[in-house]
Formats: structure tokens, C-alpha cells, sequence
């Protein structure tokens, strides 16, 4: 697992820690001959918790930071850098997500068989729960009607000459609906990916460039009610200019050769847009998930069929190729509500995309590849005991996704619950 790269960014980034180790930071065991003082680091367990029907949403890890000195005063100035730069800290590092890390004790050991006069160690030891980042229990979902995410000039435009996009999304009705889009009418436009529900019927790929809109019709109907993924690209370089589509992981279609797609798309400042095009056009009726961009990568057919996973979303930070540039998974733990509106995080920059008419309930229980929902057959609500195991309020647990920051914007929708 990659909790050690969390554990020495973070040990790496911090100011006093530095001034005393600089960048001797560890795992396991350093070498002989570094200087002291340093840092070792070990990571004693790393375990899910247990859930027998979904994917586990966190890991509980145990590790050991130690603090090796040729002073105990030294070691002791160290151990307490170590313990204020990890404890109580979240967030992400690493592309790890870190919930939390709780400081849990510590131990004082003198070894007088490393030398005449012998070396200082303190050893802390913490508890940390990750959250799973690679797969997906929800999503958000758009109603058709006015709901998208504005990202502002982010994506594919920031770069206008290679660039792939990639997005997962799930049409409830066989209607118009853009998926993703810098296509705002006239000539301020760039690019645009929708399913027509009207001849030509399928997954259309939009780009305009060197003054010229190219049209790439898949012919690809999805399936409603069920995910697609979608990758398309815009290579500058193949046939003196190609677009091409996959879909789950296999092309769509013909690639379009053309030798305007070889030109750069036009230096307009508009913004990306999730959902729609135009900001009023082809609203989607569906859920959409894990919208990712590279702005100088022209995604081949096998990196698509890797990005698809068998029906899964992954980790694109752990491709065996280029990590996107932007990347939005739309899900439970990087959407929140700020008090008016949804806010969707691009979890590589940390900047947010605006949700536009999107509320607390249009984030869902339901990813590609999960299998976290299901349909109860012979229950009703007399079924619902207030009996969950390892709880000493012998409460009800169900979590509504009532996000707030607890002072400007109170959580205030009377569906929080209390579960320990």
C-alpha cells in the first residue's frame, strides 16, 4: 500500500522536522552511513475494514515513526516535532487520503551495541484510517433540467492541441445529454462529447480547430440505466490529425482523420462545462462519475481499456501510464455541500468546480461497479431493528450525506444521524 508515501510527504514537508533530518527519511531501515539525527518509519499493519456486500471505504493502518539521536534531549526535540507534524492530521498526500491519524503512544529505547556511545531512539507509534480513493460507492447525478458543474478554464482548452478526456456516465432516458463540453455557441467553441437521441443517433465527439468543426459520429447507442465509459481524444499527430472515441474500454467507431485536427483549438477563455454545453443545452438526464483530463496526452486504445478496468473505476493516479492533469470523480468524498450548493473537487489541483442547482441529494448511491445497493424482497420498514452490534446507543444507522460546516451553513435538513 502507499501510506509510506503519505507518511514521509508529509514528514518531508514539514519545516521543523526538516531543519533537524533534512531529507533523511526512511522506510524500514536506513543506511549505515547517514548522518545523524534521522527519521525511520515502518508500517506495522494495513488492513480494510470488513464489509461483506461492498467495497471497504477505509483502511486502518498501525505504524512506528522513530526518531534516531545521538542525544536524548536531541531525540526528544525530534519525537515531539514527529508527533505535532502527524497527529490529528487529513487530507490528501501522496494521492493517499488520509481520514486521520491519531497519536497512540510511545517508546524510549538506548542501544549501547551500535558504538561507544550508543544511539537515542524514540519510537511513536499511530493509528491512521485512509480512505479508499479507487473505488466508488456514489456518484452525482443530474436531473435534466438545469444541473451541471462549471469548472471554469481548466480542462482540454487549457492546452487546445493534444488532450484526452475521460468520464463514466449513466443515461436514465434516451435523450440529448452532454457529458463534457467548452462549446458555448458562435465561434466560442472548442470542444464537446453528447449521446443524440435524433439521427445520427450515438456518441458524437465535437472538436472545432484550425477554423474548422469536425464531427466524429460513433454510432454507439448506451445502454440506459447502465454505465459507459467514455474516452475521447484529439491527436494532432496521427494521420497529420486524428479524433477517436473508446467506449469501455474499445473504439467506437471509425477514427475521424482530418487535417484541421492538427491546429490548435482557439484561444478562447470560456469554461469547462460537466452535465451540459452551451449552459442550457443538452442537459444530462443520468449520473456522471470520475471526469478526468490530460491535456498533452493522446490516450491510446489499451490505456483506455486500463482506464475502464472490466466496469470498475481506478485509481488513475496508479495508471502504468501519464496520471491525468485534472480529475474530478464526482463521489462521495470529494463532493461537498458548502451551504448553497454542491462543490465538486479536482482532487489533483485541489480547486473545486461549482455545482450549478446541485444539492445535497443528487450526490447517490450508485458507481460503476458497485454492487453496494440492492433490492429487498419480503421486507418492509417493521424489518428495520434499532440492533446494530457494536454500537452502545443501539441505534439506526443510515447516513443521509447532510454536509455542512457547522457554523455559517449549520447542518439543518433534520436527517443526520448519531451512531458511534
Amino acid at each position: 500500500m502507499d501510506i509510506g508515501k503519505a507518511i514521509y510527504k508529509i514528514l518531508n514537508d514539514n519545516i521543523a522536522v526538516s531543519s533537524m533530518v533534512g531529507t533523511r527519511i526512511a522506510p524500514n531501515v536506513m543506511k549505515q552511513t547517514s548522518a545523524f539525527p534521522f527519521i525511520v518509519y515502518d508500517v506495522s499493519s494495513d488492513e480494510p475494514e470488513g464489509q461483506k456486500d461492498s467495497v471497504a471505504l477505509l483502511d486502518t493502518a498501525n505504524i512506528m515513526v522513530s526518531a534516531y539521536c545521538k542525544t536524548y534531549s536531541e531525540a526528544s526535540k525530534l519525537a515531539n516535532y514527529i508527533r505535532t507534524a502527524l497527529d490529528r492530521v487529513n487530507g490528501v498526500y501522496n494521492a493517499v487520503n488520509i481520514q486521520a491519524i491519531d497519536f497512540d503512544g510511545y517508546d524510549d529505547v538506548f542501544d549501547d551495541m551500535s558504538g561507544s556511545d550508543g544511539i537515542y531512539r524514540k519510537s511513536l507509534n499511530f493509528n491512521i484510517r485512509i480512505i479508499n480513493s479507487f473505488n466508488n460507492i456514489y456518484s452525482t447525478h443530474f436531473d435534466g433540467v438545469d444541473d451541471f458543474v462549471s469548472l471554469g478554464v481548466t480542462g482540454m482548452s487549457s492546452v487546445k492541441n493534444t488532450g484526452s478526456i475521460s468520464a463514466w456516465f449513466k443515461l436514465d432516458v434516451n435523450a440529448n445529454g452532454a457529458i463534457f463540453s467548452n462549446w458555448h455557441g458562435g465561434l466560442s467553441v472548442n470542444y464537446l462529447l453528447r449521446y443524440k437521441s435524433t439521427n445520427p443517433i450515438g456518441i458524437q465527439w465535437y472538436i472545432y480547430s484550425g477554423g474548422t468543426t469536425s464531427r466524429l459520429d460513433t454510432g454507439y447507442t448506451p445502454t440506459f440505466g447502465a454505465w459507459t465509459h467514455v474516452v475521447a481524444v484529439k491527436d494532432p499527430i496521427t494521420n497529420g490529425g486524428q479524433s477517436r472515441v473508446y467506449i469501455n474500454g474499445v473504439q467506437a467507431g471509425t477514427p475521424l482523420n482530418d487535417t484541421t485536427l492538427s491546429s490548435l483549438m482557439p484561444n478562447i477563455n470560456r469554461e469547462d462545462q460537466i452535465g451540459v454545453y452551451n449552459t442550457g443545452s443538452d442537459f444530462t438526464n443520468g449520473n456522471i462519475s470520475n471526469v478526468a483530463y490530460w491535456t498533452n496526452t493522446a490516450l491510446t486504445e489499451s490505456q483506455a481499456e486500463e482506464i475502464y478496468n472490466n466496469g470498475k473505476t481506478i485509481d488513475l493516479n496508479n495508471l502504468t501510464f501519464t496520471a491525468p492533469t485534472h480529475w474530478l470523480p464526482l463521489d462521495e468524498r470529494s463532493v461537498y455541500f458548502n451551504g448553497s450548493t454542491l462543490q465538486a473537487r479536482d482532487i489533483i489541483n485541489n480547486v473545486d468546480g461549482n455545482g450549478i442547482n446541485l444539492k445535497e441529494e443528487n450526490i447517490v448511491g450508485d458507481a460503476p461497479g458497485s454492487t453496494s445497493n440492492g433490492t429487498g424482497n419480503n421486507i418492509d420498514i417493521l424489518d428495520l431493528k434499532g440492533d446494530t452490534s457494536i454500537s452502545s446507543k443501539n441505534a439506526y444507522s443510515i447516513n443521509m450525506a447532510d454536509y455542512a460546516d457547522g457554523i455559517t451553513n449549520p447542518a439543518n435538513s433534520g436527517r443526520s444521524t448519531n451512531t458511534p
